[in-house]
């Protein structure tokens, strides 16, 4: 169901005093946040993502920053995510939306000054010879208690291959219209280092709870 507020800042007119199609800052604050859940609830869904064969870090750029641990929730939607210390320098993430809960094993790595958490399935049992694991990749940031976090952004990928305008980075779509990065980590990591902006999601905003 799509949330209220993005029905109302797509859809209503707009306010007096602005043209059809222009809407104030605050309606377009809603509208991002609503955007940034959506596509936040999209990794727990079977389609429309932007994942990678191989992780966007390698043994030299693994990194851990103990400020990501904890208990932390999103106060747009009321999502929460715990992230606790996995195994060597790895997370393990719970991410529970609704009645949805799903678990992570993460990796956080930096590329330049900029932050990257690498997600993928919990490791430990075999999902058998026929199913390839794959990554998702966050552009993060923590600041005391609050973190955000933004995923790819799937139109804008998916504009980028219907213009042909995408550059410096392989990808295929698989039947679930997924949009994969079949390259190697370091190509997935240097195409990161000059991503656009645009390539991302508006970013969601955690308050640490705990």
């Amino acid at each position: 169901m799509w949330p209220q507020a993005l029905l109302q800042a797509v859809g209503d007119p707009p306010p007096s005093g602005t043209k059809r199609g222009e809407y104030t800052p605050a309606v377009r604050s809603i509208a991002l946040s609503a955007l940034s859940a959506l596509s936040l609830a999209s990794m727990l869904s079977a389609g429309c993502l932007i994942l990678a064969l191989q992780p966007a870090y390698d043994a030299e750029s693994v990194a851990f920053d103990e400020a990501l641990v904890g208990e932390w929730e999103n106060p747009d939607d009321g999502s929460k995510a715990t992230i606790e210390r996995g195994e060597w320098r790895s997370y393990k993430i719970t991410y529970a939306e609704r009645s949805t809960t799903r678990t992570f094993q993460s990796n956080l790595t930096k590329i330049g000054a900029v932050s990257f958490l690498d997600l993928t399935e919990m490791r430990g049992a075999d999902p058998g010879p026929y199913l390839v694991p794959v990554h998702g990749v966050l552009r993060i940031s923590v600041d005391g208690d609050t973190l955000t976090a933004s995923l790819l952004d799937y139109p804008w990928f998916m504009r980028a291959l219907t213009q042909k305008s995408l550059r410096g980075i392989a990808v295929a779509v698989d039947d679930r219209r997924n949009i994969v990065m079949t390259d190697p980590t370091s190509e997935i990591r240097r195409w990161l280092a000059r991503a656009p902006d645009e390539a991302f999601s508006a970013p969601m905003t955690f308050t640490r709870k705990r």
